[in-house]
């Protein structure tokens, strides 16, 4: 085994038993102070202390920093298990999550998870379930203001470019009428996890992309939204890689 690969799981070890121990912390926090509190505050340090102890470190790149205080619907391409950490770590402002009920695997991890305002959804298998969770999402975010965060891709996806987008995001979008700000999360192919939880030295790139105006949206148009946008995310995929060919040629 190498040293690379051994330092990878103690540092896992080490974040399994730093959420475990800071999972009651988390409930605290939330009960006393509020889910900001719990998001923003502890929930982006504690997302910061587990990148660190696997080496990673987190670039952020927007027109304006920080960012808005006000009701967004947050997409980003989901390539790999640092994303859950990248995200929580920018404090992003009002946010909340969506998340498979799977994260229940870990109690700890969705103990802080259910602090921080995540929306618990089920497999797309099960449509009209996913239809009243997304309905009922949407109706706390109508009353909270909140923005929310969403992956179209539902799942990593590892085998390189943007995967499919589910429509989901796009038709809380559009039943919102909130506009939409696409992630574009950068890691380099060779230093990216993907779907395991043992994380590498390296360093993550997260792109603010224009934002989208949705006031035009409909959510029976939702496929064709989620189509647009995941051409968005391509289009940018392929300006980031055009130097690297241009190097390569």
């Amino acid at each position: 085994m190498s040293l690379k690969r051994i330092r990878g799981l103690v540092a896992l070890l080490l974040t399994i038993l730093f959420v475990t121990a800071l999972s009651p912390i988390f409930v605290l926090v939330r009960l006393l102070l509020g889910r900001r509190a719990a998001a923003e505050g502890l929930g982006a340090w504690a997302a910061s202390v587990v990148l660190r102890l696997s080496g990673v470190s987190v670039e952020l790149r927007a027109p304006v920093v920080p960012l808005p205080e006000r009701r967004v619907v947050y997409v980003s391409n989901h390539t790999s298990s640092i994303d859950l950490f990248v995200l929580l770590s920018l404090r992003l402002p009002r946010a909340r999550f969506f998340m498979k009920r799977g994260a229940w695997v870990f109690p700890p991890g969705a103990l802080v998870a259910v602090c921080v305002g995540t929306f618990f959804t089920v497999p797309q298998t099960y449509t009209e379930k996913r239809r009243k969770l997304f309905a009922a999402a949407c109706e706390v975010l109508r009353k909270t203001g909140d923005a929310v965060y969403l992956s179209p891709e539902g799942t990593r996806v590892v085998s390189g470019g943007v995967g499919p987008f589910n429509k989901g995001a796009f038709h809380l979008a559009a039943a919102l009428g909130a506009p939409m700000v696409p992630l574009y999360l950068e890691i380099p192919r060779a230093e990216n996890p993907g779907k395991s939880w043992v994380m590498t030295r390296t360093k993550v790139i997260v792109h603010v992309l224009p934002e989208i105006d949705t006031s035009g949206w409909r959510p029976e148009t939702a496929r064709e939204h989620a189509d647009h946008v995941r051409g968005v995310f391509q289009a940018f995929e392929a300006e980031l890689a055009a130097p690297n060919q241009r190097a390569a040629a």
